[in-house]
């Protein structure tokens, strides 16, 4: 093992790239530690903002979306695929490049599970910080932060169509879904500048690169951290090369995070065990608590010549109430545009429609909880999603896609599609119909959070405290999504980068 690094990190996606910076431009040796390649030089795919990323730079995860004790279903259940990035950037790097906060509310459930240094109050000046807001600078959003937030100025005429239902309907606008407010439409704010994506990469890794005291090793997947009995001292690499660290930071994600500390020894002892791993420190909220946003997507197939390929194709949103008597907002109705059919998981070679028209239905705060775990040291994780296992969150995804129907089935759409794929009026009027046609067709966001959640060391569920740091292991924190105590109300792209900031802000010289 050669001289120890201050600080190595494993992971260069949205949380461990920044943390890396950070610590590096105070004067720390840090080595940044990626799994997956570097960009490409020159011709980048990873560029392109208009379009999701699913191939070449991606983890090749099969999720169960409901779980070992979920209701019998159809076998897609158990291999939908959850591509999350693997590639420097990580998921920023090949997400819709959507800049979305979460909203205040959703820190107070943070709060009141023991994480009281994560109010809104706190962590706004941490949002502040990570923007460039091209459009409402200053005041609640930052100026000269390294993320260019702009929203869009030219809409497409089904953009402009969605826009005016969602008035008609009585919602009010919000002409900066970012500001606080929760009920409302309007236009998503997002990381690009003219259709390029502002990832990690091209932003905070970009000013950073040339710093001498930070060292970034791509094709480098760690199995584990080295323990000195409850001191972290380092990771071991591709199974053999062990790299010192005085400290560790895990931000592999909410589903590699969990599976490195079981690989440890740190975790469900009963887990570990099973897997061949002997147990250093029982921690039972380690892999538990996985969450993410399970969506419904109605599909339909536009007139000839309305969309094309390279436009911006997720602009226009709503959030919305799915009851009359819900406070705030829970549900977030997106319009999908111009959409490449190929680029859709399960769709391809399905219908002979080469562009498509969605609307998705977004839960914000769901409740199903799911669960990552290894079976064997060197196999895949296990992932259970637990969607459908919720009977209210079934029911509120239901009253979504009502919604959703009705702007669909609206004459300014009607005119612009000419076939919805699946879905039928009968279906939705029926409530057993709509219910099952929901609980078997909803998909993930790949918003994976909770597996690693934040909390007080009394809390049997809690993996670590306030500031990342391991519950009972020295020298090793958690800085990614995985500690998230609950599912944020948007993306999770940009409050992960928020976490990574403030979590920074506090860490030693």
């Amino acid at each position: 093992m050669t001289e120890p690094f201050d600080l190595v990190v494993v992971g260069a996606g949205s949380a461990g790239t920044v943390v890396a910076c950070r610590a590096a431009a105070r004067g720390r040796r840090v080595l940044l530690l990626e799994a997956g390649p570097d960009q490409p030089a020159g011709q980048n795919p990873l560029r392109d903002g208009t379009r999701l990323i699913l191939d070449g730079y991606n983890w090749d995860y099969q999720a169960n979306l409901r779980g070992a004790t979920g209701r019998p279903s159809r076998a897609l259940w158990g291999r939908f695929p959850y591509r999350l990035g693997k590639v420097v950037g990580g998921s920023s790097s090949v997400n819709g490049a959507v800049a979305m906060r979460a909203l205040p509310r959703d820190f107070d459930d943070w709060v009141k599970l023991g994480a009281t240094d994560w109010s809104w109050e706190q962590v706004l000046p941490f949002y502040r910080r990570l923007e460039r807001d091209e459009d409402f600078p200053g005041g609640q959003h930052g100026a000269d932060g390294p993320i260019p937030v702009h929203r869009p100025t030219e809409l497409h005429e089904l953009e402009t169509a969605f826009l005016a239902e969602c008035a008609g309907m009585g919602l009010p606008a919000l002409p900066d879904l970012n500001g606080g407010g929760e009920i409302g439409f309007g236009a998503v704010p997002a990381n690009t500048v003219r259709g390029e994506r502002r990832d990690v990469t091209a932003t905070y890794l970009a000013a950073a690169r040339d710093l001498p005291n930070l060292e970034l090793r791509t094709g480098s997947q760690v199995s584990r951290v080295v323990l000195d009995g409850h001191r972290a001292t380092g990771v071991e690499v591709d199974a053999g090369t062990v790299v010192g660290a005085r400290e560790v930071v895990l931000s592999a994600g909410a589903i590699g995070t969990p599976v490195i500390l079981q690989r440890s020894g740190i975790g469900p002892a009963a887990v570990c065990a099973a897997a061949g791993v002997t147990p250093v420190l029982d921690l039972p909220g380690v892999g538990a608590n996985l969450a993410d946003h399970p969506s419904v997507v109605i599909w339909a197939k536009p007139v000839d010549g309305l969309c094309r390929p390279g436009v911006p194709w997720r602009q226009a949103a709503a959030r919305i109430a799915s009851g009359p008597g819900d406070e705030g907002a829970d549900l977030q109705v997106w319009l999908l545009n111009n959409v490449e059919s190929a680029t859709i998981p399960g769709f391809a070679n399905r219908l002979d429609w080469p562009m498509v028209v969605g609307i998705s239905v977004m839960l914000l705060r769901p409740r199903a909880r799911g669960r990552v775990y290894i079976e064997d040291r060197a196999a895949a994780p296990v992932i259970e999603l637990g969607f459908g296992t919720v009977d209210d969150d079934v029911e509120r995804l239901a009253r979504g896609v009502r919604t959703a129907w009705r702007i669909l089935r609206s004459p300014a759409f009607a005119s612009r599609l000419t076939e919805i794929q699946l879905w039928t009026d009968a279906m939705v009027d029926s409530d057993a119909v709509l219910h099952s046609a929901v609980r078997n067709v909803m998909s993930p966001g790949w918003h994976a959070v909770g597996s690693a959640r934040m909390g007080p060391a009394g809390d049997p569920r809690s993996v670590v405290d306030q500031s990342g740091r391991v519950h009972g292991i020295a020298g090793l924190r958690v800085v990614d999504a995985s500690v998230f105590p609950t599912m944020p109300s948007a993306p999770t792209n940009l409050t992960t980068i928020m976490l990574a900031e403030k979590i920074a802000s506090g860490m030693k010289e």
